[in-house]
């Protein structure tokens, strides 16, 4: 056979194979079990629904003259295209096997353990948020304190990458002790005291674990007045669990991380009251168990029923007095350890906080509190949290 038909025949079976795996993909897309609308359990996100299932003529019409119809098409054969997982997974290991680690959003660590790539550290947007936080406490009469929970990387420093990005964490501590009147604990010194801190953080997410929260909960108890409770008199659960640095990374074959609920019959007899009057939802005790669940995905969630608004904790046996509570998520899983001392905790969560809800002011009179605590990760001190809602 000459060389040309040698090529020709090579073209041609390289244009069969192609259009045959094009088929097969097609094919696939259309038999294969779609879970449109439902939550991904890797990527913890709802997949997007069918794109024109339960829409009128009228509104299809409409997004077909907007072109929202192709972008919806587009975002359905995304996330249920044959083998998608496989090929997320491909991309983020082959990306790290290739020296681009240090630029992903997430980075790949020793041992398992994964992290964020570091925070831009706007030292004007923290100078905001803090003055706001000190003017709120001055207003009220108020106690405070400002917990900035460091970056994971900068306290499980054996298990960070041979190449990455510095973090800057500390020099927001160290501004924010010298800027505020508010007492702001240093938990990179206290951290790095541990003799074991992979204990302190999460492999797979970048919350804090029990024992982080538990280590900071001892340490400004003495500026609080409290007296802490001791770790022993909890009985520790449990739960496997992958968090957020797991689903944003794909790196599938990452191992499960512990998650732990600390229980005790305090814990889980208090009353916890969720928005306002009107609209309350009540539970009794600190964790939910619908989200330690065989199967459930977000695990974090249990610790008092996710994120919201407005939380309110009562304590029957605790010591008089009401503190308030401004956090992000790392303020959940402290939040039981708080409660443990007080007779009230409202926690207020400043992303979620709109709407019809009381001033924190007005809570603040309403509830008599004597303490403001703020828990709040580095990345949501320096960003527009809607502290301005803190009046």
């Amino acid at each position: 056979m000459k060389s040309k038909d040698v090529k020709n025949s090579a073209r041609l079976a390289l244009i069969i194979s192609f259009c045959a795996a094009l088929f097969a993909l097609f094919v696939l897309l259309l038999v294969l079990p779609k879970h449109a609308g439902e939550l991904s359990p890797l990527e913890f996100r709802s997949l997007a629904d069918y794109p024109f299932r339960g829409k009128s003529a009228e509104t299809i019409a409409g997004e077909l003259v907007k072109g929202e119809a192709s972008a919806n098409v587009d975002s359905f054969l995304e996330d249920h295209f044959p083998g998608r997982s496989f090929f997320i997974a491909l991309n983020s290991y082959s990306t790290r096997l290739t020296g681009r680690n240090a630029d992903q959003g997430v980075v790949r660590g020793k041992n398992g353990r994964l992290f964020d790539a570091p925070q831009v550290i706007d030292l004007d947007r923290a100078r905001t948020n803090i003055e706001r936080i000190d003017s709120f406490a001055a207003e009220n009469g108020l106690d405070s304190c400002i917990v900035i929970v460091p970056s994971s990387a900068l306290v499980c420093t054996g298990s960070l990458p041979a190449l990455h990005l510095d973090y800057n964490d500390a020099d927001l501590i160290s501004f924010a002790q010298a800027n505020s009147s508010s007492y702001v604990p240093d938990l990179l010194a206290l951290y790095g005291s541990d003799a074991d801190p992979e204990r302190l953080f999460y492999r797979t997410d970048h919350h804090w674990t029990m024992s982080g929260a538990y280590e900071c909960y001892r340490l400004i108890a003495e500026k609080l007045g409290l007296t802490p409770v001791d770790r022993s008199g909890f009985l520790v659960e449990r739960y496997n669990f992958y968090g957020s640095f797991y689903r944003e990374a794909g790196l599938w074959l990452t191992a499960p991380d512990g998650l732990e609920i600390w229980r005790c019959e305090a814990l889980d007899s208090m009353p916890v009251t969720i928005g306002p009057e009107e609209f309350a939802e009540e539970h009794t005790g600190v964790y939910d168990p619908e989200k330690l669940k065989a199967g459930e995905v977000d695990r974090y969630a249990a610790y008092l029923y996710s994120n919201n608004a407005l939380t309110v904790i009562e304590n029957p046996e605790g010591n008089g007095e009401t503190a308030i509570l401004v956090k992000d998520s790392y303020g959940n899983s402290i939040a039981p350890l708080l409660a443990m001392n007080y007779s009230r905790i409202v926690m207020i969560d400043t992303r979620y906080y709109r709407g019809k809800l009381p001033m924190p002011s007005e809570l603040a009179a309403e509830y008599g509190a004597t303490k403001l605590i703020v828990v709040l990760g580095t990345d949501s001190m320096v960003s527009d949290i809607q502290i301005s809602t803190l009046r």
